[in-house]
């Protein structure tokens, strides 16, 4: 898929932002234009929103580790949050054509190790959407 020049510039300008260039880049801007062609902007800001909260609860969650006070409360809101980012990124891109939702789906929903890194390093990556958001910035 194509993505429009102007969201084109938004990464560029969000990675100039982040300070660091985005693995999954076009899978961003694939959602960014998806999002907004099918009125479901909503849901890419609701699916930025648990990206940011799921970044900083894995990082708690590492830094306390499995025997730490509160990290079983925290891993509980872990699962919801995946789950309920994982049910709006599977929304955005359901009417896309099949090869576009297959990409997505076999590269950060399967059942194992690799789709779960995937899965963690593009939430990282959608949580400089939510930064920039909170910095007043609007998207494109």
């Amino acid at each position: 898929m194509q993505l429009r020049p102007d969201t084109a510039q938004f990464l560029t300008d969000l990675e100039r932002y982040a300070g660091r260039s985005f693995v999954y880049r076009n899978e961003i801007g694939v959602l960014l234009d998806l999002a907004r062609s099918e009125n479901k902007m909503q849901l890419f800001e609701d699916a930025v929103f648990f990206a940011k909260f799921l970044s900083k609860s894995f990082d708690l969650m590492k830094r306390i580790g499995p025997d730490g006070e509160g990290y079983d409360k925290v891993a509980v809101e872990f699962q919801s949050g995946m789950e309920k980012a994982g049910t709006l990124i599977r929304t955005i891109v359901k009417e896309s054509p099949t090869d576009l939702k297959e990409n997505f789906l076999n590269g950060f929903f399967r059942l194992n190790q690799e789709s779960l890194s995937a899965m963690m390093q593009l939430l990282r990556e959608l949580a400089w959407v939510k930064n920039w958001t909170v910095d007043g910035k609007p998207l494109p």
